[in-house]
């Protein structure tokens, strides 16, 4: 067992250097989604990238690091702490540097899915390291707060710093930047890390493996089937396999672990309402903002014509929404509400969100529809983050309080990859339908205006003419689909809050009638 630590001035400084190292590493894989979908747009148009293409580049991250994690968690008996974590370190660096060098979209893709690969040792290690150098009690609550506020300011600094670095220096060098992340980290870290972290039994990397391929293969099999109903249709055989796949081995998993004598995901830990409840959060959250983020950046630099930089800026007031409420319901609402109250609270708003966001037209500027809706976004968000965290790793013992903390890192993850899969495969029909069913009504419309304009289709009026209208149907379909795409993400978010809520009421009954 890890033996308390004394608390002497010296413990305290070590206190504080981890704590310190652990921060810049978490925010440096936070930062890591966000800085990339700001930089996406103009990634796309440097290697060539086709539409079907560019959600892979945000994908092969998350469906890496989702998949992985609770391997990561593994590993880190079987490396070490001090190893485990130098060695997530020195490989997220060296597979950024290679994804900034990349000279096409699939050495692009590869280096991406080798970042998720090193964040999905990182990630567990992190609360390792807090569960480790903190005892059990308030100080280790501070710093899991602290992490997790790392989060979310770090997930919406990623948007502002995307956006500068793309403007001043070019895209890749939003990959370059966590090079000197990872150093910083290495650096303030190397004297104090502990050397490893003991349980009551010694784990093996190969432990449960059946389980780990099976889990792998089902979300793997479940996102690359929504990539083929992007590419192809709902209905496709190539889709329908891969979806079916998934769901067949998804079901495998959980047979599997709970038949393993080591299981990589104990299922106890689902047992919980609480903790349940705040791996649903975690899923949602993950996938309605990344899908919202990609949506916004596209809207923000491809319609109203903002810069990288703007775009980033434009989304500093969900930040402060966010940051703001966390504050005030850290202080004012945990207490009262608890996590069954502030999580479906918290999607409850994010759907309000959502549905003001359907609002986007062509004509509609940045205050009427975005600006609003982005700040009550960030009031949800704000809402679930000062408990989700205590609540998914509430009753879990020391030991495996890693495990559970990498299980919210994992649904996150995997709830981005699915958001972004989803959305992209949403957006992909929608547009075409729309154009399709306006079709005739546009050759009607550039009829009347040749017309009126005394032009021949092929002359050079008659040519501005027909490009005008087509570029005005082919911009309304787009933004059909995103108003469409954001009315999925309020039918997710408030679905998850229903359940939350149903599940909330039915503990409070069962306590009434106990008592």
């Amino acid at each position: 067992m890890i033996d308390t630590l004394t608390h002497t001035p010296r413990t305290t400084t070590r206190h504080t250097t981890v704590l310190v190292s652990a921060v810049i590493t978490q925010l440096m894989i936070v930062l890591d989604l966000t800085v990339v979908a700001i930089a996406l747009p103009h990634m796309q148009a440097d290697l060539a990238m086709t539409t079907t293409q560019r959600p892979w580049v945000v994908t092969a991250y998350s469906l890496a690091f989702g998949g992985l994690v609770l391997f990561g968690g593994r590993l880190i008996d079987v490396l070490g702490l001090r190893r485990a974590y130098r060695i997530g370190l020195i490989g997220f660096a060296a597979a950024s540097l290679g994804a900034g060098l990349a000279p096409s979209f699939s050495v692009l893709v590869v280096a991406r899915a080798i970042q998720g690969g090193f964040g999905a040792l990182l990630a567990p290690t992190l609360m390792a390291l807090v569960n480790v150098t903190f005892p059990r009690g308030a100080g280790r609550g501070r710093a899991f707060a602290v992490l997790g506020a790392t989060a979310g300011v770090g997930a919406a600094a990623g948007l502002l710093i995307g956006g500068a670095l793309t403007d001043s220096l070019g895209w890749r060098w939003c990959l370059y930047v966590n090079v000197a992340i990872a150093a910083v980290a290495f650096v303030v870290g190397l004297r104090s890390l502990p050397p490893t972290v003991r349980h009551g039994s010694r784990s093996h990397a190969t432990d449960d493996a059946l389980g780990l391929l099976l889990g792998c293969g089902a979300i793997f099999s479940f996102v690359f089937g929504l990539n083929q109903a992007e590419q192809h249709d709902w209905t496709t055989p190539s889709t329908l396999a891969w979806l079916g796949a998934g769901a067949v081995l998804g079901i495998c998993f959980v047979v599997r672990e709970a038949r393993a004598a080591t299981p990589i995901l104990p299922l106890w830990l689902l047992s919980s309402s609480a903790r349940a409840a705040a791996y649903l959060t975690q899923f949602s959250v993950g996938a309605a903002q990344m899908g919202a983020i990609l949506y916004l950046t596209y809207y923000f630099q491809g319609f109203l014509g903002y810069s990288p930089l703007r775009t980033g800026v434009a989304f500093l007031p969900m930040a402060g929404a966010l940051m703001v409420t966390a504050v005030f319901a850290g202080r004012f609402l945990v207490a009262r509400l608890g996590a069954r109250g502030l999580l479906p609270l918290g999607l409850a708003v994010q759907a309000v969100a959502f549905v003001v966001f359907t609002g986007l037209t062509v004509d509609s500027s940045y205050a009427q529809v975005a600006l609003p809706s982005l700040m009550i976004f960030g009031v949800g968000e704000g809402l679930t983050m000062p408990v989700v965290f205590n609540a998914g790793t509430r009753g879990v013992p020391d030991s495996l309080s890693g495990l559970a903390s990498a299980t919210l890192g994992a649904l996150q993850q995997i709830g981005s990859s699915f958001g972004v899969a989803l959305l992209a495969a949403y957006a992909t029909h929608a547009t075409t339908n729309y154009a399709t069913s306006r079709a005739a009504a546009l050759k009607a419309d550039i009829a009347g205006a040749l017309a009126q304009a005394h032009a021949t289709p092929t002359s050079p009026a008659g040519q501005d003419v027909v490009h005008q209208l087509t570029n005005q149907l082919a911009n309304q379909a787009q933004l059909s689909a995103y108003s469409g795409g954001f009315a999925l993400l309020a039918w997710l978010a408030g679905g998850a809050a229903v359940l939350l809520a149903i599940g909330a009421l039915v503990m409070w009954l069962h306590r009434t009638q106990r008592s």
